[in-house]
């Protein structure tokens, strides 16, 4: 078994800020999917199957997890994790964030991360003790013993020449002097991969449980490393501020940056670092009304709250207050308590855009058959088979009822508060009074006396359901007009028989 040579230095005085930037963050949540644009997804080494994502207490709370099991026999299934840090961090300046707990039967030396390509015995480790070390030259002692079955935080922090190791936001271990320690170098290891758990010698293998890895292109400070321990999920150190500007501000529908913010409308913001985590509200209704905090991200127009549908690193889409004024009005968003600059834009009450399919340059209106058969569009828009979702997909035809979605078509009798499901009723939410509703198809107006113009059954989401003309096959480019406002022109509804 290896000879450690082991270094223990505490100190309370370290360099200052080197300004690291957090690059890559992955919190496995039932995927091995970067938070961050611009790095790849985790590879999985997976030779039994039996990796998998579980449900698990970390640092007393419930989370999904990635189970490394691997199999009982670890020499012809080792499980692991490869991370590609190339172009990403460089070679001998970076630090590395993990939460993880090895299997509470695991003993012997026990390989957390390795940056030389699995090419010697190099890398993080628990030692038999259950003391965190890297191999060779730097190891914790004392009172820093790490239990199987437990999670800890640990960051590696690699200097030119130094290696420095953090547990649960202190400082347990570093050295200085070792020229080649931690340097992911470029004859072994010339694509930059970082091992997760998999080890050079199998039989020191051992399963382990992760709950977060990130990775940072300089080294973190101690107190950048104590801040990210206090709250290591919704963690920020190391991110930049979120940013956009005014005509990152757009209508969800139509995209048009004009009067992009109608009071309970849906809105979209493109922009840069906007939030890591990537995911909808689908889960976080309470009570029926939407959240106006998601994923750690929050928008304000002028100083009331957004609801949030979708967030990632560029885009948010969100739901505008009520009570916006016709004019000019700021925006500003909010990841943990990184804000961006107030940017303006402007807002009108009424202002009406119809959602479109994507494929085919967005040419299309979203739109379905009144009596839920079929989506209406070109039997080929989504391929060749004239399905989607296992319904019919093909165009409208002249007799029949069809229904238009779309958003900013003003308030409703009764009114529904933004962001809220609209309850159940009768007759559901029509536009208040409008005094011209109506569509126009290539110049020809068809006059509409809708089944329903109004609110659906969904919060900013406008549906509008017309009869259908008895007219030539054809693309017809669509119009919405409300009150004299008209939807963007460019888009177009399918029609034949």
């Amino acid at each position: 078994m290896r000879a450690l040579f082991s270094i223990f230095i505490l100190s309370s005085a370290l360099s200052q800020a080197q300004n690291a930037v957090q690059v890559s963050n992955y919190l496995f949540q039932n995927n091995l999917n970067p938070q961050r644009l611009g790095s790849e997804p985790l590879a999985a080494t997976n030779p039994s199957g039996n990796n998998r994502f579980v449900t698990d207490t970390v640092f007393g709370q419930q989370r999904i997890v990635y189970d490394v099991t691997g199999s009982a026999n670890p020499r012809t299934a080792q499980g692991g994790l490869t991370y590609q840090a190339k172009n990403k961090v460089p070679r001998d300046s970076y630090s590395m964030e993990f939460v993880f707990a090895f299997n509470a039967a695991s003993t012997g030396w026990r390989r957390i991360y390795g940056c030389v390509n699995l090419t010697r015995s190099e890398g993080l480790y628990l030692d038999p003790s259950g003391y965190i070390a890297y191999f060779s030259g730097v190891s914790s002692t004392a009172n820093n013993k790490l239990a199987a079955g437990t999670y800890y935080h640990v960051i590696m922090v690699k200097k030119p020449g130094e290696v420095l190791l953090y547990v649960n936001g202190a400082l347990v271990a570093s050295r200085a002097g070792g020229t080649q320690l931690g340097i992911m170098e470029l004859a072994t290891n010339p694509d930059q991969l970082v091992q997760l758990f998999l080890d050079d010698d199998p039989y020191e293998w051992a399963p382990a449980r992760i709950a977060l890895f990130r990775a940072y292109n300089g080294p973190l400070t101690a107190a950048e490393v104590k801040e990210i321990y206090a709250s290591p999920f919704t963690s920020t150190v190391g991110l930049p501020t979120p940013g956009f500007q005014s005509s990152g501000i757009v209508n969800s529908a139509s995209f048009s940056s004009s009067n992009a913010i109608t009071p309970g409308g849906f809105f979209t913001i493109f922009g840069t670092d906007l939030g890591d985590d990537f995911g909808d509200w689908g889960s976080s209704f309470v009570n029926g009304v939407a959240p106006r905090k998601l994923n750690n991200v929050r928008v304000l127009v002028g100083t009331q709250e957004a609801f949030i549908a979708f967030t990632s690193s560029g885009q948010i889409n969100a739901i505008a207050p009520d009570n916006i004024p016709d004019g000019p009005v700021t925006v500003l968003s909010e990841y943990s308590t990184l804000r961006s600059t107030t940017v303006s834009t402007t807002a009108r009450k009424i202002n009406p855009a119809t959602f479109r399919f994507t494929p085919q340059d967005s040419r299309y209106l979203a739109s379905t058959a009144n009596d839920g058969s079929a989506y209406i569009g070109p039997a080929n828009l989504f391929g060749t088979s004239g399905v989607l979702n296992g319904l019919a997909l093909r165009p409208a035809r002249p007799g029949e009822y069809v229904v238009l979605y779309g958003t900013g078509l003003g308030p409703t009798t009764p009114a529904v508060p933004a962001g809220q499901i609209p309850p159940a009723r009768a007759g559901g939410y029509p536009l208040a009074s409008p005094s011209e509703i109506r569509l126009t198809l290539n110049g020809q107006t068809t006059t509409v006396v809708p089944a329903y113009a109004g609110l659906s059954g969904f919060p900013g989401l406008h549906q509008l359901v017309f009869l259908v003309p008895n007219i030539p096959d054809g693309d017809y480019e669509t119009v919405l007009v409300v009150n004299g406002l008209s939807s963007p022109a460019g888009t177009y509804l399918p029609i034949g028989r």
